[in-house]
Formats: C-alpha cells, structure tokens, sequence
C-alpha cells in the first residue's frame, strides 16, 4: 500500500513537470531561435515551434509581441501565420502602447488592415490611434479605411495631438484634405496651444501651412487658443510638457518614425 501511494506521487510530480515544461508560453516552450525565425520570415520554423508549444503571443526583451517584430521586419510570411493562430492576441500591445493595427497604418498596408479589421482589431482606441499613425505618413488609403470603419476623426493623443496635426507635420496635403472633409477641426490645439499649421512649419512644410491658415479663415472661426509659434522651440525647452513629438514622457509616447527607416540587420 505504500508503495502505490508512493508511485502515485511520482506519477503526480511527473506530471506537473511536464505541464511546466510544455505549457504555452512557458519560457521552456520558445525556443533560442525564435525571434531570429521571426525576423528572418522562416514561416516553416516558426509553424514548427507554435505545433511545439511555442506562444505566439511572447514578447522580447523590448516589449514587442512577436505579431509586431513581424510587420516591422515585414516578415509577411510570419506575420500571416501569427494572424491566423487562434491563440494570438491581434490587439496586443508593445511597450509603447502600440498595436498591430497602428503598425500596419503607419506603413500602408491597405490589404492587411483590412484583414486585422475584419478579425477585429480595434480602430477605436484611447490614446494614440491607428489614424494617428496612417496620417503621420500621409498614407490617405489607410486613413480612408480607418475613418470608413468608424475611426474617429478628431481623436486626440494624451498630448492633445490630433490626426490633422500628423498629417501636417508630415506635409501631407492630400491626408490633411481627407481629415478635413471628414470633419478634423482646423482650430484644435493640443496641450502646447499648438494648432495644424504650427506642425507643418515645424518640418518646413510652409505651403500646406499657408493652405491651413487659410483654410481657417475662409470658415471665419476664431481659434480657441493663442497661436502656439515656434513648435520646435517648445519641444526642446519645455521638459515638462506631456506633448514632445519624440516621445520623452512614457505617458504619451508616440512612434519613432525613424523606427522603419532604419536597416533592419541581417
């Protein structure tokens, strides 16, 4: 009798063991070759990791869900696998409050978008937004889509920053006219007093600021605000403010637009 009682304990041990060792997720399960599989596109490697026990939902060491390692090494592939697996999150976020969805915007990739949304990536959110980032690029396409599926035009940032003060500090016409004939608020200021048009000079963008302002006057609405001047000035000198464009506070971090720009290592 003791001896059943102490072989049903090993068999218990044994078992909890292997649930550790095997459980989705568990750092045992990810293999050291992972995220070079995901940045590399190796779909069949990554496939034989998931049928493993491998989560597709890991993050690395930076915070980033293999989903979003994936669109930023356009790792298509991969990425397509991951979108697919029943157990990955599509609405994750990275470190920096970032999604998926914001990820694809920002690069255009109309027909990915599509595919998020129809799966239910989220257009709405608080905070930084899918148009957000489409009009910081001037992608008009991606922007059209979002706005199509419910995204909210004038949606502000933790700083205030709206969709049209992207698109202006892109120098993007054509996204600025888009958000305009959808209702964007020319006269919206963000927690700095600046409005559009100072987002457009910031970058030198002096003709689409000039089409701003006068946009503004030909509605003859007053602005709610002084006109904010020198943007960059601010964002240099102003170390408390919660608005800098290049994301020192956490609270309102927004994407390095530089962050795709750069070569991605072999």
């Amino acid at each position: 009798m003791f001896f059943l009682k102490i072989r049903a304990l090993i068999k218990k041990i044994l078992f909890f063991i292997a649930l550790t060792l095997f459980l989705p997720g568990s750092a045992s399960a990810q293999s050291s070759a992972w995220w070079n599989d995901v940045e590399n596109d190796r779909r069949t490697n990554v496939m034989q990791e998931l049928a493993s026990g491998a989560d597709p939902n890991v993050r690395n060491d930076d915070g980033q869900p293999a989903i979003m390692m994936a669109i930023q090494h356009q790792s298509w592939q991969v990425y397509d696998l991951l979108r697919q697996h029943r157990r990955t999150d599509i609405n994750a976020v990275n470190s920096h409050d970032e999604t998926p969805l914001m990820y694809l915007a920002l690069m255009g990739e109309y027909e990915r978008m599509q595919q998020l949304i129809q799966q239910g990536a989220k257009v709405r959110r608080l905070g930084w937004t899918p148009l957000h980032y489409a009009a910081s690029k001037g992608q008009v396409k991606a922007a059209r889509l979002l706005l199509d599926n419910g995204a909210l035009v004038n949606s502000p940032a933790p700083d205030g920053t709206t969709p049209l003060m992207m698109a202006a500090l892109a120098g993007s016409r054509p996204a600025a006219e888009l958000l305009l004939n959808e209702g964007a608020d020319i006269n919206a200021v963000n927690l700095q007093g600046l409005e559009a048009a100072d987002w457009a000079r910031s970058k030198s963008n002096t003709q689409l600021a000039n089409y701003l302002d006068e946009y503004k006057k030909a509605i003859h609405t007053p602005a709610t605000q002084p006109n904010g001047g020198d943007i960059e000035g601010l964002i240099q000198n102003d170390s408390d403010s919660t608005g800098s464009v290049d994301g020192s506070d956490s609270s309102s971090r927004y994407f390095d637009l530089d962050r795709f720009d750069q070569p991605v290592a072999p």
